[in-house]
């Protein structure tokens, strides 16, 4: 069936700046190599310039931000942008505009005790400590943004100039086989994003003496709630195969699969058997 993607989805950017607090030290560098006796290009140092206590909490959120955009979007091209289905929008909008205030508030809090960091920074580092390093503090708060931008997906007919009939067939055509490999190519991406959770699931669970965290069925659950979303093409082997996950993987808890071995081993005889399943369509 064709799938007219303008329809259905749309492009977003999600944008975010932070001041990285790392310098590269040449000079420390080659100290270091000339005390060991190595060449020039042995290694590089990278000075932590101010406490990473101080902006752990921007990084956190803009990290959370990041996965939470790449978890409920799929690849388009190679110009930053990223495929939101329309079902999704309401809910990715409202969380991002969640994670930016979390960004921002972070951000707040750090500014004001900016300089107050970086004189804590000269007893830290000592002799390694350039005030070069430091941007002014009244321009701190600049290197700190966080954006997203949404944009309709290219469609053919939308393509307006005046043009020969034939010439503008071949843009038409040329827009929609664009389009049809982009989307072919993000559905490859869905099909390798279950494909690889399930595959964490199998490898973990069936040495019944693998240490495993909560987050290994947790990210699973999470796939499984944004895939029908994410599943463009309405590919049915895909939902089936989601489906097949969802009542068999997903259904215990964490601290069941570990202390229970016969659901444990019966979990991971299930992830194997849809992985092979799986090959069919992914190749893997």
């Amino acid at each position: 069936m064709s799938v007219k993607l303008s329809e259905k989805a749309m492009l977003v950017r999600l944008t975010i700046s932070q001041w990285s607090a790392r310098k590269y030290d040449r000079k420390v560098s080659n100290k270091v190599a000339q005390d060991y006796g190595a060449s020039q290009d042995a290694g590089r140092y990278s000075k932590v310039l101010i406490a990473e206590e101080a902006i752990k909490a921007i990084a956190q959120a803009a990290n959370e931000a990041r996965t939470y955009h790449y978890e409920n979007t799929l690849p388009w091209r190679d110009d930053g942008a990223r495929i939101l289905p329309a079902a999704q929008f309401d809910r990715y909008s409202k969380t991002l505009r969640e994670f930016r205030s979390k960004f921002d508030r972070a951000v707040s809090d750090f500014v004001p005790r900016y300089s107050d960091y970086v004189e804590a920074a000269k007893g830290r580092l000592n002799g390694m400590f350039e005030a070069a390093d430091y941007p002014p503090a009244h321009e701190i708060a600049d290197r700190y943004a966080f954006d997203t931008a949404i944009d309709p997906i290219p469609d053919a007919p939308d393509f307006r100039v005046a043009l020969q009939a034939e010439d503008f067939a071949a843009i038409q055509a040329s827009i929609e086989a664009r389009n049809k490999v982009a989307l072919d190519a993000a559905m490859r991406d869905l099909w390798t994003r279950l494909h690889d959770t399930v595959a964490r699931v199998a490898e973990r669970l069936t040495d019944p003496d693998a240490i495993f965290r909560d987050s290994l069925i947790q990210n699973l659950q999470e796939l499984c709630k944004v895939l029908p979303a994410l599943n463009l093409t309405n590919n049915p082997s895909l939902t089936r195969l989601a489906d097949e996950v969802q009542g068999k993987l997903c259904r215990f808890a964490p601290d069941t699969l570990r202390d229970h071995k016969p659901t444990r081993a019966q979990v991971a005889e299930d992830a194997t058997t849809i992985l092979e399943a799986m090959k069919a369509y992914t190749g893997q």
